[in-house]
């Protein structure tokens, strides 16, 4: 039978109520905490009993310190001999327990309680959560501008998504909390005036969720990341996801390491950050020299795909060489989006031009009709220079409306100077997709036909 195990507990700093309540209810079923690492709390197994458990709070504690000072032992003594024995601490935060089904309470000032947990918060929480706030309030209006500016990069790569649902999860978290403890601490300094302590309302339900849909959301990340790409980029994609989970473990056990050797608050800190920054290094080292050397064989191999991983090749649309192209390929897709951006250029520069046409194109596969009509206006302002009034007159770049039956298409834009005239981009609009495509020399009709019946498919 295990006799020892962990959780991680969400519970906010400040929610005394629901700290005390969940604890009395794991002594009932046999577990008593012993430690509180962060979020990882420690129990060791019991028999079952009705204990009753007291949260306070030690403004002058510090997650860092080697060992309680002399004052906090007077206050360890003083609780002992009222029946209260410590269970955990973990900076500010004191939980003891009480074997007595109906003890005297440690704190019996409710003002000065109060001023007790203030105190606390404003060494710890309320900064933390502030800067969290600050921080992913900051990059969830970045979120809003891609949204606005690029949203096919947005929606089409898996990793953006995740990233941005992640902090608009921390944002509503961090904003919760904080409303919640202000909230709270204004009642209870009005019942503290009155002359009595106000229990917390517990919001760990919330806490719970964020936990659960960031998991999602990085599960599906991660699966998207590792199923797309060579098999190179799999393998950067989970040393990345166990480098960023390992960090987090890290710092936590080389605080606590430090700790138990009795280095002071400073020297923890300062030794913590070197060891996190020596690891950093060391793994982006290896992760950017791992990086170099597949480039290199990825280029001493000499090309980036197959002809038959691009849907239109200049074979399709009249006689080429066999060899002498590169076809390279790079994709990104979500649930939402997909894009594909494929390309044949000649592997040198062939003394005969004309004998190696070029083609660039991107397919963007919108899985979601309600993008549809973003996508396409984003694909028409990127390169339509109608309305930009730094470039003069006469000299703008226009997409111009042409004959989408050609192209078996819904709509088809060519892109035109007005200076020299057509530059061969053409901008295609299919029920599902929109493909813009750049050759390196004027089609004929007949070649936009082919072209558009193997793009529409």
């Amino acid at each position: 039978m295990k006799e020892r195990k962990r959780r991680l507990e969400l519970y906010a700093f400040y929610d005394h109520t629901g700290i005390e309540r969940h604890l009395e209810e794991m002594a009932a079923d046999g577990w008593l905490l012993e430690r509180v690492e962060n979020n990882i709390w420690h129990y060791r197994r019991t028999q079952p009993c009705c204990l009753r458990f007291s949260v306070v709070y030690y403004p002058g504690a510090s997650e860092l310190d080697p060992e309680p000072s002399e004052k906090q032992r007077t206050f360890y003594d003083f609780c002992e001999y009222a029946g209260w024995h410590l269970a955990a601490a973990s900076a500010q935060l004191q939980i003891f327990y009480n074997e007595d089904p109906d003890p005297l309470p440690i704190a019996t000032d409710p003002a000065l309680e109060l001023e007790a947990v203030h105190r606390s918060a404003k060494r710890g929480f309320l900064p933390a959560s502030g800067v969290m706030l600050a921080v992913s309030l900051l990059l969830a209006s970045m979120l809003v501008s891609s949204l606005l500016t690029d949203p096919i990069g947005l929606f089409s790569s898996a990793s953006n998504l995740f990233t941005g649902f992640v902090w608009l999860l921390l944002l509503v978290y961090c904003a919760s909390e904080l409303e919640g403890y202000l909230a709270w601490y204004v009642r209870a300094k009005k019942a503290a005036a009155r002359g009595e302590f106000l229990e917390t309302s517990s919001r760990i339900w919330l806490a719970k969720l964020v936990l659960a849909l960031v998991f999602l959301g990085f599960l599906y990340w991660l699966i998207s990341w590792v199923s797309v790409g060579p098999l190179w980029r799999r393998g950067i994609g989970i040393a990345i996801s166990a480098y960023m989970l390992g960090l987090f473990f890290l710092a936590g056990s080389v605080k606590s390491f430090f700790r138990r050797r009795k280095a002071s608050p400073g020297l923890n800190r300062t030794l913590t950050l070197l060891v996190l920054f020596a690891v950093s290094f060391a793994f982006m080292a290896l992760l950017t020299s791992a990086a170099v050397q597949t480039a290199r064989n990825t280029g001493s191999q000499g090309a980036g795909g197959q002809a038959e991983e691009l849907p239109l090749t200049a074979a399709d649309l009249m006689e080429v060489p066999s060899d002498g192209y590169l076809y390279q390929t790079r994709e990104s897709r979500s649930p939402l989006l997909e894009q594909l951006e494929l390309s044949q250029t000649p592997e040198f520069v062939a003394e005969d031009a004309q004998a190696y046409p070029a083609l660039e194109y991107r397919i963007t596969l919108v899985k979601a009709p309600f993008l549809y009509a973003m996508c396409k206006n984003q694909l028409l302002k990127e390169r339509d220079e109608s309305g930009d009034d730094r470039v003069p007159e006469g000299y703008k770049r226009v997409y111009e409306e042409r004959d989408p039956e050609i192209w078996s298409a819904d709509e088809a834009y060519e892109l035109t100077a007005q200076d020299t005239g057509a530059v061969n981009r053409y901008l295609l609009c299919y029920p599902d997709r929109i493909v813009e495509i750049w050759f390196s020399w004027e089609l004929t009709e007949e070649q936009m036909r082919t072209a558009g019946e193997r793009l529409a498919g």
